[in-house]
């Protein structure tokens, strides 16, 4: 069970993008609001284009492979905002993020990663 913060957020888990089939860097943030919400945030991002890319959280440990995704359970956060810098996306309402142990970069049209990173909780 995930507790919520004593303050207005609170860095529950992180760890740095690493490319799979892309060269994707940065480092992700799991946070987790005052009031029970939850969000993924980018810092310092880079990825490369391509068509149709979503966020995911996965409860795969290392996304190493393609087969490692399509194994875990998998949470959409919707699509890539942009290659390059700072951006978050919101967990859905009900998506609680205990489960989940990694951030995945994913090209639906190809079925390819581009990136991931393994969320490492303190």
């Amino acid at each position: 069970m995930v507790m919520l913060p004593l303050q207005a957020e609170e860095i529950i888990a992180s760890g740095q993008f690493y490319g799979t089939h892309h060269p994707t860097s940065g480092r992700a943030l799991l946070v987790a609001h005052y009031g029970g919400s939850y969000e993924i945030r980018f810092e310092d991002f880079t990825s490369d284009d391509g068509p149709d890319i979503f966020i995911y959280l996965s409860t795969a440990q290392e996304q190493l492979s393609d087969a490692a995704f399509k194994n875990a359970e998998n949470a959409n956060l919707g699509p890539r905002k942009a290659l390059t810098g700072e951006q978050s996306y919101a967990l859905p309402e009900g998506v609680s993020p205990e489960n989940f142990k990694s951030v995945a970069i994913w090209c639906r049209t190809y079925s390819v990663m581009f990136g991931a990173a393994a969320l490492e909780r303190p």
